[in-house]
C-alpha cells in the first residue's frame, strides 16, 4: 500500500507480508541500531541495522514505514540519552533526538518510495547517495561537526575506513548503505528488477574495491624510522575547590610521568586540556615551571590550561621546547556548546617544526571538524598533538574521530584525553597505543610513531567533492521522482 494506492509490487518473503512480521524486523533492527547509535558501536551491526527494517518497509504502508522507521530509529537514539542530557542539556537533547529519529525515517520512506515505484537498477544506490549527502550536510552545518555521524562506527574496521583518505567520511556512509539497500532489494526483488547484472554486480564491484584499496593502503611498506612520542595524563582537575596539597601531589604526578617518559626515550611529551585554570600572575608562574620541566628533562612539552584574563577566558595549549623556550601559544577554537561559552575562541592554524617533522596544534573538540583536519594536511604536517578533556563514555568516540581525522588528512595524532584514552594513532588510523586514563597517580603512554614521507591525501586536496556530489544528486532524485508522481 501507499497512501492508500495499491501498488504491484510482488513480495519475495512472507514473514514481511504479516503486521506482526513487519514488527518483528523492526524490534531487530531497533536493537541493532541500539548497539550501531551508541558511543562504543559495534560495528557489525550498522551493516545489518537497516535490513529488516527495509523490508519491513517495502511491504507495509507509507504510514507504517515512517513509524516503523521512528520506532527503530528511537530505540538507537535512546542508547546516547543520559549522555546528551549532560552534554547539550534538556532542551537540546531533545531536539537533536527528534532529528535523529525523523532523519532515518526519512531515510526509509524515500527509499520504500523510490524502490516500489521504479524496477530500475539505479535504486539500489538511493539509500547509499541519500547517506552520503547527509553525512556531508550534518558534517559542514551541525555546530558538533561530525560527532555521531555513521561513519565514525567503522573505526575499527580499518580496510573500510581508508576510503575517507580519497572521498572522506560520507564514501563510508555510502558504502553502509549501499550494502543494505542492496541485500535488501535482493531479497525483496530477486531477479524482478531491470538489469539485475548492473543492480547486484556493480554494488558488490565498488565494496570489493574499496576494501581491496583499503588493505592495500594498509600494507603499504612501513617506514624503519620512528620518533618516540609520550603522554601523561591525570584526570583530578586543579579547580577552585582543590586544596593546595592536592594541587600539589597532581603536578608532582605530572613532573614524575615526564621524568619516566624521557627517561624511556620519549622526544615529546602531550598533556591534557586545562589542566589548571591560571590567572595572568599564576600562567607566568606556571609558564616558567613548564620550561624548566621541559629543559631538565631534554623533551618538548605540550600543556593546555584555561587562562582567565580579565577581558575573556581562553582554552589554550603551550609548547615548550628542550631549550626550555615556550615556542607556541595556540588557542582553541571550536568551543563546547553550553559548557564553554564563556570561553572566546581562537582563529589561528598553528604548526611548528620539530626535529625535521612538522607538528599541527589543536585541542580536543577541534577534531570534530573534518575543514580543520584537512587544512592541517594541506599544510603538510606529519602529526596533530592534541590536549583533550572528554566524558569517560564517550573515550571511543573521541578517539575515533581522531583517528578518521588522521586516516582522511594522512598524519598521525598524540591525543592527550583526560577522562578518556590516551590514543596513539597513525595516518592510516591504527592505534598505536592505547589506555585508559585515572586519577592520580595519572597514567602514561609511549608508542614511536613511524615516520612517513608521504603528502597530503587527496581528500584534503579535493575536499567534499564525492559529498557535494550526493548532495546534489539526492536534490535532483527527489525533485525528479515527486515531479513524476504529480504528472
Amino acid at each position: 500500500m501507499n497512501g492508500g494506492r495499491v501498488i504491484p509490487v510482488r513480495p519475495m518473503n512472507r514473514c514481511f507480508q504479516s503486521r506482526g512480521g513487519r514488527l518483528a524486523a523492526t524490534v531487530l533492527s531497533g536493537v541493532l541500531f541500539f548497539f550501531s547509535l551508541k558511543l562504543t558501536p559495534l560495528w557489525p551491526a550498522v551493516w545489518l541495522a537497516l535490513i529488516p527494517l527495509l523490508l519491513a518497509a517495502f511491504n507495509s504502508s507509507a504510514r507504517e514505514a515512517r513509524r516503523l522507521a521512528w520506532l527503530a530509529a528511537a530505540a538507537g537514539v535512546a542508547s546516547n540519552l543520559t549522555y546528551y542530557l549532560k552534554t547539550t542539556g534538556p532542551a537540546a537533547t531533545i531536539i537533536l533526538m527528534i532529528l535523529q529519529v525523523l532523519l532515518w525515517g526519512f531515510l526509509v520512506g524515500s527509499t520504500r518510495a523510490a524502490v516500489l515505484a521504479s524496477r530500475s537498477w539505479l535504486t539500489v544506490f538511493w539509500l547509499p547517495v541519500l547517506m552520503a549527502g547527509f553525512d556531508t550536510l550534518i558534517s559542514n552545518l551541525s555546530p558538533h561537526g561530525s560527532f555521531g555521524v555513521l561513519a565514525l562506527t567503522q573505526a575499527d574496521l580499518l580496510p573500510i575506513m581508508q576510503i575517507a583518505s580519497v572521498f572522506g567520511a560520507p564514501a563510508i556512509d555510502f558504502l553502509i548503505g549501499l550494502f543494505a539497500s542492496v541485500v535488501a532489494i535482493a531479497i525483496f526483488r530477486r531477479r524482478h528488477i531491470l538489469r539485475p547484472w548492473l543492480a547486484y554486480g556493480l554494488p558488490v564491484l565498488l565494496l570489493a574495491s574499496a576494501a581491496a584499496f583499503g588493505e592495500r593502503r594498509l600494507h603499504s611498506a612501513p617506514s624503519p624510522q620512528r620518533v618516540c612520542v609520550g603522554i601523561a595524563v591525570v584526570d583530578d582537575f586543579i579547580g577552585p575547590g582543590v586544596t593546595g596539597a592536592k594541587a600539589e601531589a597532581v603536578w608532582r604526578a605530572y613532573e614524575n610521568s615526564v621524568a619516566q617518559l624521557a627517561a624511556k626515550g620519549a622526544r615529546m611529551v602531550v598533556l591534557p586540556e586545562k589542566i589548571v585554570a591560571l590567572t595572568p600572575e599564576e600562567a607566568l608562574k606556571r609558564q616558567r615551571e613548564f620550561s624548566e620541566l621541559a629543559r631538565r628533562n631534554n623533551v618538548y612539552l605540550v600543556a593546555g590550561v584555561q587562562l582567565n584574563e580579565p577581558q575573556r577566558k581562553r582554552n589554550v595549549l603551550w609548547l615548550f621546547t628542550p631549550a626550555g623556550v615556550q615556542a607556541a601559544e595556540y588557542d582553541k577554537m571550536h568551543m563546547v556548546p553550553h559548557l564553554e561559552s564563556d570561553l572566546a575562541p581562537g582563529h589561528e592554524f598553528m604548526v611548528r617544526q620539530i626535529e625535521g617533522q612538522h607538528y599541527g596544534l589543536a585541542i580536543c573538540r577541534d577534531l570534530l571538524f573534518e575543514g580543520f583536519g584537512r587544512e592541517y594536511s594541506r599544510r603538510g604536517v606529519f602529526a596533530l598533538l592534541v590536549p583533550a578533556w572528554d566524558f569517560y563514555r564517550d573515550a571511543w568516540m573521541a578517539s575515533s574521530i581522531a583517528e578518521l581525522r588522521g586516516v582522511e588528512g594522512g598524519f598521525a595524532v598524540v591525543r592527550a584525553g583526560r577522562e578518556s584514552y590516551l590514543n596513539i594513532s597513525d595516518r592510516y588510523g591504527r592505534v598505536l597505543a592505547r589506555t585508559r586514563s585515572d586519577f592520580l597517580p595519572g597514567k602514561t603512554l609511549l608508542a614511536g610513531l613511524p615516520l612517513y614521507a608521504f603528502g597530503p591525501t587527496l581528500y584534503a586536496r579535493a575536499g567534499h567533492v564525492f559529498g557535494w556530489f550526493c548532495v546534489a544528486a539526492s536534490v535532483l532524485g527527489i525533485v525528479f521522482r515527486r515531479r513524476v508522481q504529480r504528472a
